[in-house]
């Protein structure tokens, strides 16, 4: 059985996905990186060396908390924005 193709095409897509995630790290504006007290370079890195696993995390939990923070306020353990 001849997997070496299906190697090489996951490995591409692979390398895609970490490429969209490292430039979407860089679409959000630095200030806001360092309002939410977060560093790009280390997501960056975490990129890199995890690959798309690091990228499906950074994209289920931190860039939600940089796009939209008002979500992410508690008052009274209520967000506002769930009001």
């Amino acid at each position: 059985m001849r997997s070496g193709p299906l190697v090489w095409v996951a490995l591409f897509v692979a390398t895609l996905i970490i490429i969209f995630g490292i430039a979407s790290i860089f679409v959000v504006p630095r200030d806001v990186w360092q309002a939410a007290g977060r560093r790009r370079g280390r997501w960056a890195m975490l990129m890199v060396f995890f690959g798309p696993l690091a990228v499906l995390l950074f994209y289920g939990t931190v860039r939600q908390h940089l796009l939209f923070p008002e979500r992410y306020l508690e008052v009274d353990g209520v967000a506002p924005a769930d009001r």
